[in-house]
């Protein structure tokens, strides 16, 4: 038997484009009655420590702690902006990223609380996501328990780099002395 309301869980991992909040609601309008939960994952990388000194060690719990409170703010102001858009029974809910990982974060809040799909923004291309935490849409499509409707910023452009004719060269000859 089909669910009535389906289930969906909307990833927040802070990165995504400007534009996104516009469009998840969109998305999300797809379905006339839905149970909506928001999850919001401050994901704060955790360094090695090497230094042995009793203030340094302070002094970098002190600065995870801040980094940890401005990645929820930044968080909560998503979800805020999200919040009046969204059908009828929904919650915010905020689950810190284990070891820094956020993927497996969601993905284990999805099994836990059953989600019938996924929603998560692709994160707005820059060198910093690229590095960390990396494509956590990609990271879900592999690994999440359901299916992940991945919703990209509109100003997002998508290039696609061909190679050039002579570069394949080289291809060519070998193909043509094999005989194929």
């Amino acid at each position: 038997m089909l669910n009535p309301m389906p289930r969906v869980l909307v990833a927040l991992h802070g990165y995504e484009p400007p534009t996104w909040t516009a469009e998840i609601l969109q998305a999300i309008a797809m379905w006339s009655r839905a149970e909506v939960r928001v999850l919001a994952v401050p994901s704060v990388p955790a360094p090695p420590f090497t230094s042995l000194t009793p203030a340094a060690r302070r002094a970098l719990a002190a600065a995870r702690h801040a980094w940890r409170r401005q990645e929820e703010a930044r968080l909560r102001a998503l979800a805020d902006a999200l919040r009046p858009g969204l059908p009828g029974p929904s919650e915010v809910v905020s689950a810190p990223a284990t070891e820094g990982d956020p993927v497996s974060t969601i993905v284990r809040h999805a099994e836990q609380w059953p989600a019938d799909v996924v929603m998560v923004g692709a994160p707005a291309p820059s060198l910093r996501t690229w590095l960390w935490p990396g494509p956590i849409h990609q990271g879900l499509l592999r690994r999440a328990p359901c299916p992940v409707l991945v919703i990209p910023g509109s100003g997002r452009t998508t290039r696609v780099r061909l190679p050039r004719p002579r570069r394949l060269a080289w291809l060519r000859a070998t193909l043509a002395h094999r005989g194929a």
